[in-house]
């Protein structure tokens, strides 16, 4: 009798004394983003800020698809905006070739990774009109209207660093700091306005 409950006693003891091993799930990569712009605009500084007076960055591309074996292209944008301002900026660049066909109508990961890290991104890209092949700058001034930078425009120049791709649920980036000075441009009628930005440091990013 003292056998059978010595064994029941362990028993139990096996089944409820040892303690369950807690399964911790893998940590979940999450990009931590963050957008700012300060500069001289027309000898004035100015500076946005994301999430002060409703400033937030949009990030959208530009896709021209065309039938392979032709690649096709992207133009990619950053824009700092407010919902409670018309004052905003905005850089393009591009473009990034790619077949459509063999990648679902965007650029594959390792091309995209591929041309935000090569050579030609970082170093001074040219200014080119809506920023294919090259850099463009453009800007929403207070009364809504809007300045282009000109691809022919002397003295400007343009430098990325701080180039960083990540990726998690959410998509993939590549986040970057982005110093320039330009002349931006407007027509109205037969009269053409210039808008000098000096210092410009744009903080933010592209998504795929």
């Amino acid at each position: 009798m003292k056998k059978t409950i010595l064994l029941l006693a362990l028993g139990s003891f096996l089944f409820t004394g040892c303690p369950k091993h807690e399964i911790i799930p893998a940590p979940v990569p999450h990009v931590e983003l963050y957008a700012e712009f300060t500069g001289t605009v027309n000898g004035t500084n100015v500076e946005l800020t994301q999430n002060v007076n409703g400033y937030y960055l949009e990030a959208l591309k530009t896709k021209i698809i065309v039938p392979s074996p032709t690649p096709s292209s992207a133009i990619y944008s950053s824009e700092l905006k407010s919902s409670q301002s018309l004052v905003a900026i905005k850089l393009n660049l591009g473009s990034v070739y790619f077949d459509a066909a063999a990648s679902n109508g965007d650029p594959t990961v390792e091309v995209w990774n591929s041309f935000f890290t090569s050579n030609d991104y970082p170093n001074n890209p040219s200014y080119m009109a809506a920023g294919a092949d090259g850099f463009e700058v453009v800007y929403r001034d207070g009364t809504g209207a809007i300045w282009t930078s000109d691809p022919a425009g002397s003295g400007q120049d343009v430098v990325f660093t701080d180039v960083v791709q990540e990726s998690d649920a959410s998509g993939d980036y590549s986040k970057f700091t982005c110093t320039f000075n330009c002349t931006l441009s407007r027509t109205v009628g037969p009269d053409t306005f210039y808008l000098p930005i000096q210092n410009g440091v744009f903080i933010g990013y592209f998504k795929r």
